[in-house]
């Protein structure tokens, strides 16, 4: 019989199902408990101890001989494995297994996710940026790898540039065929995530006792439900209101990306209550905001301050300084920004225009077709602007796409 390792981060079971008035208000809304059960309490414990296991028996192979075996990963990636001088029996498992669409994959969701992800515009990059992000620097878990990687140390705007730079990549259309740009840099950033799991599983510095695996299975999860669960809360907040069919359909789109990430099915959401449950536990698994928090906190926040803005640089730096500041005040509150090491404002008033400008707009793009064929081509083209803002950081990310 397996024994599973309950990590410190983690708190105790009784803790976990002990009732608390939020407990019983998430409960009321999804329609079922939101405490786990013991057996999910154990999943969860393991899923802290677990990595990546496909892509983490490869790059065992990888470190076998580094640089031969990284050229034959890449040309697998980029080129396919007709290009390697002869067959590698872990790179055909590998590939065998990302390349093969699962069972539930349906691809009209995946078009009906881009054009809903098109209309939000901006307003996804907000939420991302001043909800997720910030959110996420309160609880350590998620920031361990970064202490230890250096991370910490790296300009926030490079940080921002990679993401943002994968997220345009597979909201491209098609952009999850083989051979295009969102299924090579998911794949690429799957495999950054193992070699840095298998470093820090490896250093004196890891502290397995308390934080478990890096980058594990459930941290894995988490994020990819800030990319969806989280941005369907937020967008809410900000004055759009999507239908069933939009939230089944970005809710499956993120699915596949998580799948295609080396995420375990079990940690895959379909509903958007399951996204709430596991945004419940996670309050439980791990500590309490700390250094590590403030750090980040405080880097994301003067991150307008790296942007090359063309027009008036110093005036829009510290416009955009402000509103980002307002927003993640509105979306968590005055205590959780004091967490993070930031002054709270006098009102979100960025927030409340973007509240009343979107009812407003999403409203009439209900009844006016040309107002929606506006929202969904503008809001695409001022999601890509954001790049604009790091061209050099933007130069130095062409590894991802060979």
């Amino acid at each position: 019989m397996q024994t599973i390792t309950i990590p410190k981060r983690l708190m105790p079971f009784q803790a976990m199902v002990t009732p608390h008035l939020k407990a019983k208000m998430i409960s009321y809304l999804i329609g079922e408990k939101v405490e786990p059960s013991y057996q999910e309490y154990l999943s969860l414990a393991k899923a802290l101890h677990t990595g990546d296991v496909e892509m983490d028996h490869l790059i065992k192979w990888v470190i076998l001989k580094p640089h031969q075996h990284r050229q034959y990963f890449e040309t697998a990636l980029y080129q396919g494995l007709d290009h390697l001088p002869h067959e590698i029996p872990e790179l055909t498992h590998f590939f065998d297994i990302v390349q093969a669409k699962p069972s539930w994959y349906d691809q009209k969701k995946i078009d009906q996710a881009l054009e809903f992800t098109y209309r939000l515009g901006v307003n996804n990059s907000f939420i991302l940026r001043d909800l997720a992000l910030m959110t996420g620097y309160l609880y350590p878990g998620f920031n361990q790898p970064l202490i230890l990687t250096g991370a910490l140390k790296k300009y926030a705007g490079k940080r921002l540039a990679e993401t943002n730079k994968w997220w345009i990549d597979i909201t491209e259309p098609h952009a999850f065929e083989r051979f295009n740009a969102g299924f090579t840099s998911t794949i690429y950033v799957r495999f950054i995530h193992a070699l840095v799991r298998y470093h820090l599983s490896q250093s004196e510095k890891w502290d397995a006792k308390t934080w478990g695996t890096p980058i594990n299975q459930y941290d894995q999860a988490m994020t990819n439900i800030a990319f969806s669960g989280v941005v369907l809360i937020g967008i809410r907040a900000l004055g759009i209101f999507p239908n069933q069919e939009e939230k089944e359909s970005f809710l499956h789109f993120w699915k596949y990306a998580g799948w295609l990430m080396g995420i375990d099915e079990k940690w895959l959401v379909d509903q958007e209550y399951q996204g709430w449950k596991l945004m419940y536990w996670m309050r439980f698994a791990h500590p309490q905001a700390d250094e590590s928090s403030r750090a980040l906190g405080s880097s994301l926040s003067k991150e307008p301050f790296e942007r090359q803005y063309r027009y008036f640089p110093l005036l829009q730096q510290k416009l955009a300084y402000r509103q980002h500041l307002q927003l993640t005040q509105f979306f968590i509150g005055r205590n959780k920004m004091q967490s993070l090491g930031l002054k709270p404002r006098s009102a979100s008033w960025f927030a409340y225009y973007l509240l009343i400008k979107n009812v407003l707009l999403y409203t009439g793009a209900k009844k006016s077709k040309r107002l929606d064929h506006f929202l969904r081509h503008h809001g695409r083209t001022m999601q890509k602007v954001g790049l604009e803002f790091y061209q050099e950081q933007s130069k130095q990310l062409a590894s991802m796409h060979q």
